[in-house]
């Protein structure tokens, strides 16, 4: 079985294009070896070509760095075995014949040849016609130095570029929707994922190992989580904070200490990014007031993919990715043993001081 896969943002990167294309290789392979499917992946002017046993769409559908793919039968390049073959294609009802010329060489335009092979399907197919928009069947015909490949149907690959290609960033995900669509989207843009996850709730905690499931079915390698007890990180900070009547920095508080852990966790692993799901406005401690003092002691980046999305937004991709079906699978009730009645909603590193400075007895 031939599987044609293509990528388009890969074909922007110049000389670095032949690193991309090895690590897109690479990455089908580990997908291929994970469920257990021998095969090969070769590389050939701008596409790569997937050997294997059986068909393996649900493999390339998940594979970033794909923009699309298509079972194949592969012939040489020379008309002759290009026409005997797409002559014996049996078609009925409306179809076009799409060429694509990687070889440019070949003798034909692509219009002139789409039309010509065209020709040869309609005087063996008495049922078929050519509808150039209407069409129910597409003919495709990639013409490469050597090979030339033959399809009838096309499925979406998911974009992006291949994972792997920027590094690692540490995902602080939780039980809820938006971690998980963050990590999504920065395996989309080829970063690399650990988790680290704040335990507060054995029920939240089989969602976050869900979720890890499910990132790792878009990842060619298995994901890393690191777990930590919520209630000791901050435990000892909402006293003091409740002791000097501050309780309202409580979540400012939690954040810092999130973003501390996990920048310590990133440095210990390697990894040069925080990832979060936050998205500007949503709850109290993302307004951008707080976003600024929560981060105010974190040295490396912090990436938020989902900053300008809105709530509807972020749950359709959570919905498309399987991770909305997790979320609802059970109980969404807020686990946080420290949520304060009236969170701070702004806020600033001059007042966190005095703050600080206050329920550590230092004033």
């Amino acid at each position: 079985m031939l599987t044609l896969a293509r990528y388009s943002e890969i074909g922007t990167k110049g000389d670095n294009r032949g690193y991309f294309e090895e690590l897109l290789a690479r990455n089908i392979m580990a997908k291929l070896n994970e469920n257990g499917i021998k095969g090969k992946v070769n590389i050939e002017q701008t596409r790569l070509i997937v050997e294997t046993d059986n068909r393996i769409d649900h493999i390339l559908s998940k594979v970033f760095g794909i923009s699309s793919f298509s079972p194949v039968d592969r012939v040489r390049t020379d008309p002759d075995s290009i026409e005997s073959f797409v002559s014996s294609i049996k078609i009925s009802g409306p179809f076009r014949v799409s060429v694509n010329r990687r070889d440019k060489n070949f003798p034909f335009t692509s219009q002139d040849y789409s039309a010509h092979l065209g020709e040869l399907i309609l005087n063996n197919n008495p049922g078929a016609k050519v509808d150039l928009h209407n069409f129910e069947t597409k003919v495709g015909v990639d013409i490469g130095r050597d090979f030339t490949y033959v399809y009838t149907e096309t499925f979406p690959g998911p974009g992006g570029i291949p994972v792997r290609t920027q590094g690692k960033g540490v995902l602080l995900i939780s039980g809820g929707i938006d971690s998980p669509v963050a990590g999504y989207l920065m395996l989309k843009r080829g970063m690399e994922l650990s988790l680290i996850h704040y335990f507060q709730s054995s029920r939240l905690l089989e969602k976050v190992f869900r979720n890890k499931e499910l990132l790792e079915t878009y990842s060619p390698y298995p994901i890393e989580i690191k777990i930590m007890d919520h209630r000791k990180l901050l435990g000892p900070t909402v006293l003091k904070l409740r002791a000097n009547k501050e309780e309202r920095w409580t979540c400012l508080f939690c954040k810092r200490i999130m973003y501390d852990e996990g920048e310590k966790y990133a440095k210990e692993i390697g990894a040069k990014a925080i990832i979060t799901g936050e998205d500007l406005g949503q709850v109290a401690s993302q307004t951008l007031d707080n976003l600024n003092t929560i981060e105010e002691k974190i040295s490396m980046p912090v990436f938020r993919p989902l900053i300008g999305f809105d709530k509807i937004e972020i749950e359709e991709i959570s919905q498309r990715i399987g991770a909305y079906d997790i979320f609802l699978s059970i109980s969404s009730s807020c686990d946080c043993y420290f949520l304060p009645p009236r969170p701070r909603t702004k806020s600033n590193i001059e007042d966190l001081k005095i703050i600080e400075n206050k329920i550590e007895g230092n004033t």
